[in-house]
């Protein structure tokens, strides 16, 4: 007898989920080093580049991932995101990647920018499939 699963037995594609996060993580770090370099005051920089790698990472995982998964996807990429970007906030400065301190505001926005940008690029990925099926 088969497991039936809440949200139609969608799933999350693990390794698609994994690349997303591997794509992000590389833009943020070669795109912090080139773009922004060592300027750690351009804020607005800072997060339209990681809202941008996080819309590639979360597109890229959602559309080679599991048909019906892309936006689960792209949550989990998110949230992959903010535990490497935590684990690298606590091991010290690591280039542009690293937590926004310990403000509370800086760290809602910064969490809120993350998942935003990996659930749009999911969602965008399933429907760039969908389309694509047609």
């Amino acid at each position: 007898m088969a497991r039936s699963q809440a949200g139609g037995g969608r799933r999350v594609d693990w390794f698609a989920a994994g690349l997303g996060l591997v794509l992000a993580v590389v833009i943020q770090l070669v795109g912090g080093t080139l773009v922004i370099g060592g300027h750690g005051g351009q804020l607005v920089s800072q997060g339209l580049l990681t809202f941008g790698a996080l819309l590639v990472g979360g597109f890229l995982a959602g559309f080679i991932g599991q048909t019906g998964s892309g936006a689960w996807n792209g949550v989990v990429v998110g949230v992959g995101f903010i535990v490497v970007e935590e684990l690298a906030g606590a091991m010290g400065p690591v280039g542009p990647l690293g937590s926004a301190g310990l403000d509370t505001v800086g760290l809602v926005i910064d969490d809120v920018l993350v998942l935003s940008g990996s659930t749009i690029g999911g969602v965008a990925a399933g429907i760039a499939r969908r389309r694509a099926i047609r």
